[in-house]
């Protein structure tokens, strides 16, 4: 996953999402996207930690600053 983006990463969450809730699903096919979704979640998550990191970052030094 590590050139994936967030957008794309997102984009398939709610794919995997979208594909559970159909009724043609089987339980099997519905669990392994399940999965796939979770993974692509834990990443979307990492993504937006280490931006909100970034963020508290340049808010500190802004502080600082004035």
């Amino acid at each position: 996953m590590a050139d994936k983006t967030f957008t794309q990463a997102l984009n398939d969450l709610q794919n995997a999402a979208s594909e559970i809730g159909r009724q043609a699903t089987t339980l099997e096919d519905s669990l392994k996207l399940f999965e796939q979704g979770m993974k692509e979640a834990e990443f979307c998550k990492e993504i937006l930690d280490k931006a909100d990191q970034k963020i508290t970052v340049y808010e500190q030094e802004a502080e600082a600053d004035a």
